[in-house]
C-alpha cells in the first residue's frame, strides 16, 4: 500500500516528473474546500464532502481534506480521511494558492478537487500535469452584494467571473439543476456535458419522523444565519401575523453573523414572546425540533440545493420556502411544501396562516416529505461521485498516455 504523506512546506521541493500509475492503485485524491467539518463555522458544503468522501474513503481511496487551519490542528484523521489545515479565516485561498504545488508535488495525487464555494482555488492554473474536479455548491455572483459590503462582494464576483477562463476544460459536480443553469450562464456556452448533478443526501434513519410530537405549532427555521438567508423576511410575515393571533412561536436553530441584527429586529417588531433564537445546538436537539415543528421556513435569495429542507422532510416535516435558485430543486410544489415569491412578505404570511389553520393539509404533505426525502442517499451521492471520479480520470487518461488510475 502506498504511503500516505501529509505535507510538509520546508520539505517539499520541485513538482516531480509526473510517474506512469498502474491501472490497479490506490487512488489518492486531495479536496480542497474551504472549512472542515469541525470548524465552527461550517454549513452545507462541509457535510456534503464530509458525507460523500468518508464513504469513499471506506472503500479505499485515500483522501486528504484541505481546509483552513482555525484553531484546529494542522492535521488529524476522521472517519479515513486525512485533514490538513493551513492558513487563516480570510486567507485560505492564498495559502492554497502558495503551496498547492508543494502539496501535490509531495504526496503525489491522482485527483485534485476543487470545491469552488466562494473564492475558487483555481488548481488548474496552478497544477498541469493531473486533472482537477470541480464541485459547485452554488454562485454567488450578485446576490453576495446582499450579505456584504461593496468591496468584498466584488472581489467574490470578479473571482466567480474567472471560473469559465480557468476552468475551461474542467468537469463539474453540482447539487442542483438551477446551479447547472446558473453555471451554463456563466459560461455563456452549452457545457452540459460536463456537468453532473450529484443532490446531497439524508440520513433517514436518523432523521425521521415522530408523530405523536407534532402537537404544537412550531414554526422552525435552521440553519446558518446569514444576510443572504433573509431570515429577516421570517421575523416580518411574524410581525404581521401577531396582529391576528399569538398561537404559535418560531423557533429560529443555528448561530452566525447575522444573528445580533436579527435579534434587534425582533426586538423592534416587538416579536420578542413569540421567537426564540437556540443558537448552535446538537443534532440530536435539531431532530427534536424537525419532529416537533409543524412545519419549516426558509427565505433564502440562492441555495445550491436546500439540504435543511431534505432533512426536515424527512422528519414529516413540510416547508414554506421563497421560490429561489436551488430550494426551487429541493421543494415539490404542493405536496411536500408550499412556494412564496422571494421578498413578498404579505404572500409568505398568507402561506403561513394556511399551515397553522389547516392540520389535514400539513399532515398530508408531511407524509409526502418523508417519501420524497427516502428518495436521497448520501451512499448513491457517493457513487455518483465516485462514477464522475472514473470519467475525469478516464477522458484525462486518453488525452495523455499512462496518467490517471481507474479503479476496478
Amino acid at each position: 500500500m502506498a504511503e500516505h504523506r501529509i505535507f510538509n512546506p520546508v520539505a517539499a521541493g520541485s513538482n516531480p516528473a509526473r510517474p506512469i500509475i498502474p491501472h490497479f492503485c490506490l487512488m489518492k485524491i486531495l479536496l480542497i474546500n474551504w472549512r472542515c467539518p469541525k470548524n465552527p463555522l461550517a454549513g452545507g458544503a462541509e457535510i456534503y464532502a464530509y458525507e460523500i468522501f468518508r464513504r469513499l474513503a471506506a472503500k479505499g481511496y485515500k483522501i486528504t481534506f484541505l481546509a483552513e487551519r482555525s484553531n484546529l490542528p494542522p492535521e488529524e484523521e476522521i472517519s479515513g480521511i486525512n485533514f490538513l489545515r493551513i492558513g487563516g479565516k480570510n486567507t485560505f485561498n492564498l495559502s492554497v494558492y502558495r503551496h498547492l504545488k508543494g502539496i501535490v508535488a509531495q504526496n503525489n495525487f491522482d485527483l485534485i478537487i476543487d470545491d469552488l464555494n466562494k473564492i475558487p482555488f483555481y488548481s488548474p492554473y496552478f497544477i498541469k500535469d493531473r486533472p482537477v474536479l470541480a464541485i459547485l455548491m452554488h454562485l454567488f455572483r450578485e446576490t453576495l452584494y446582499k450579505e456584504t459590503s461593496l468591496l468584498p462582494a466584488t472581489y467574490v464576483y470578479l473571482t466567480e467571473s474567472l471560473i469559465p477562463k480557468v476552468y475551461k476544460n474542467n468537469y463539474f459536480a453540482c447539487l442542483s439543476e438551477s446551479t447547472k443553469l446558473d453555471l451554463i450562464h456563466l459560461f455563456n456556452q452549452d457545457i452540459s456535458e460536463r456537468i453532473k448533478v450529484i443532490p446531497p443526501g439524508v440520513d433517514i434513519n436518523f432523521f425521521k419522523p415522530n408523530w405523536t410530537k407534532k402537537g404544537e405549532k412550531i414554526v422552525l427555521h435552521c440553519g446558518r444565519l446569514k444576510r443572504y438567508k433573509s431570515t429577516d423576511h421570517l421575523l416580518i410575515a411574524t410581525r404581521f401575523l401577531s396582529f391576528k393571533r399569538k398561537d404559535f412561536r418560531v423557533v429560529i436553530v443555528g448561530d452566525g453573523d447575522d444573528r445580533p441584527r436579527l435579534k434587534k429586529l425582533a426586538k423592534e417588531l416587538e416579536i420578542t414572546d413569540l421567537v426564540e433564537f437556540t443558537g448552535y445546538i446538537r443534532e440530536e436537539e435539531k431532530l427534536d425540533f424537525y419532529q416537533r415543528a409543524r412545519f419549516l421556513v426558509e427565505n433564502s435569495i440562492k441555495e445550491g440545493w436546500g439540504l435543511i429542507v431534505i432533512e426536515a422532510n424527512a422528519c414529516g416535516t413540510p416547508v414554506i420556502s421563497a421560490r429561489s435558485p436551488g430550494l426551487i430543486d429541493a421543494v415539490l410544489e404542493g405536496k411536500t411544501g408550499l412556494f412564496y415569491e422571494y421578498g413578498d412578505i404579505t404572500q409568505l404570511a398568507e402561506k403561513m396562516q394556511e399551515l397553522l389553520d389547516n392540520d389535514e393539509e400539513v399532515f398530508k404533505m408531511g407524509k409526502e416529505a418523508r417519501v420524497w426525502a427516502e428518495r436521497f442517499s448520501w451512499d448513491e451521492s457517493a457513487r455518483k461521485m465516485e462514477d464522475l471520479i472514473n470519467k475525469v480520470l478516464s477522458v484525462n487518461r486518453r488525452a495523455q498516455s499512462g496518467y490517471g488510475c481507474l479503479r476496478d
